[in-house]
């Protein structure tokens, strides 16, 4: 085990909010004593948390808190999934779960592998944005999948991915969720969730998709001000506290049976959900990162999931930019 394996070790066993002695925490996680208080003083030099120590009762964290654990997980998985699925990784921190994965991607290490962390320092989204990233609020969660199919096969995965992401939010009880191409998860205007997408492989080969997926559950109010577009997260719909741990299942059960039925037969099987689910539909949109198109009226997407642009009496497909609903003029 490495040093941050063990904090977070030490931090599952306080989360509960309660008085641990150093003798009891040294004998449940096999250190001792002074290497249990040497881990205390580093958790509160590293983590927004605050762990107190009380003499005669020991070490316990200001608040208690919910962490991630990969044996929680996977309980609440599909049985079917707890035997395709060939690890899940929790971190305390990492830079980025994709970077942590693409790493390791090309040393020929994983497969079928998903890492999650509780902090991210240096998260990504689409098109180089950072992901706010705070600690123990939300799900940073990256997913190593081998597919049977070629980089050149996969258009429309990216879409795939965001239907999964909003069906599993509806049956945690989420209402109106809508999705913006190509992969962002919307509830009444507001970002709820995001989805990058980095493929590795070769041009006629089988490859690997690496599946980077950030969802808002309870996002602290000190950081809303480091966020640059609308935002909600699942305890503020919800109106309740919100278990991560079986979100985080939740959204597996839902695309990992997707990316197999996409492995065999593409982003045909999906267009349905995904015209059911398209907050662009029939509205005038203005495109960035596109050389000849730069305005139109959103029309659905393709059989290979590029988005339908209607201009000037034709329909264009459009592959890759960046999309925005056109705000209405005031008269």
């Amino acid at each position: 085990m490495n040093i941050m394996t063990d904090l977070l070790a030490l931090l599952t066993h306080l989360s509960d909010g309660q008085f641990h002695s150093g003798e009891d925490l040294a004998a449940e996680l096999d250190i001792s004593r002074t290497a249990i208080w040497k881990q205390i003083k580093k958790l509160n030099i590293i983590l927004p948390v605050k762990i107190i120590s009380v003499h005669g009762k020991g070490y316990k964290i200001e608040h208690p808190m919910t962490v991630l654990n990969k044996n929680k997980i996977m309980g609440f998985l599909s049985a079917e999934l707890q035997t395709q699925l060939n690890q899940i990784e929790v971190l305390l921190e990492c830079g980025s779960t994709n970077q942590y994965l693409l790493e390791r991607v090309e040393q020929n290490q994983l497969k079928n592998y998903v890492v999650l962390a509780e902090m991210q320092t240096q998260g990504r989204g689409r098109r180089g944005r950072h992901w706010v990233s705070p600690f123990a609020s939300n799900i940073y969660m990256s997913l190593l999948w081998h597919m049977d199919i070629s980089i050149a096969e996969m258009a429309g995965l990216s879409l795939v991915v965001a239907i999964s992401v909003a069906r599993a939010l509806q049956k945690l009880g989420v209402n109106d969720v809508m999705l913006k191409w190509p992969n962002d998860v919307y509830v009444d205007g507001q970002k709820l969730a995001g989805v990058l997408l980095e493929l590795r492989g070769e041009s006629n080969s089988p490859c690997n998709a690496v599946i980077g997926i950030g969802v808002n559950v309870n996002m602290p109010s000190n950081v809303a001000d480091n966020i640059d577009q609308p935002w909600v997260d699942i305890q503020q719909l919800l109106k309740k506290q919100v278990n991560r741990n079986e979100v985080v299942a939740m959204i597996l059960n839902e695309l990992i049976p997707r990316l197999q039925q996409f492995n065999d037969s593409g982003f045909c099987g999906f267009m349905a959900e995904w015209t059911s689910l398209d907050l662009l539909a029939g509205k005038a949109i203005n495109i960035e990162g596109h050389m000849q198109l730069n305005e139109g009226v959103a029309s659905g997407v393709d059989k290979q999931g590029a988005l339908l642009v209607e201009y000037k009496g034709t329909v264009q497909p459009l592959y890759s930019g960046e999309v925005s609903i056109r705000p209405k003029k005031i008269n």
